[in-house]
């Protein structure tokens, strides 16, 4: 097999192709943090326990569970959930 080299000032382009076997395991649940102040969690599908210092969510790939002070749900509707206060920690049980 010949393998051809670049010319000067030409850049080789690469691509990659995703099999449908790998892309179709992608990730189904989303976290995003902002500060450990808010936490904005995708993929939801019911809430298990909920107090002022722990919340338990159930998402399509696991459990979240999510621990710290002054936890209040601020948004929820879309499969995502907003919690809001003082975040210490985030652990996938």
């Amino acid at each position: 097999m010949k393998k051809r080299k670049a010319r000067q000032g030409q850049t080789k382009e690469k691509s990659f192709f995703v099999p449908k076997t790998i892309s179709s395991v992608a990730p189904k649940m989303t976290l995003e943090c902002a500060d450990r102040y808010e936490l904005l969690i995708g993929g939801c599908k019911n809430i298990d326990e909920y107090s002022e210092k722990q919340a338990k969510i159930r998402t399509s790939s696991c459990t979240v569970r999510v621990c710290g002070s002054a936890l209040l749900i601020s948004f929820l509707g879309d499969g995502k959930i907003l919690l809001s206060g003082k975040i210490s920690s985030i652990e996938f049980i």
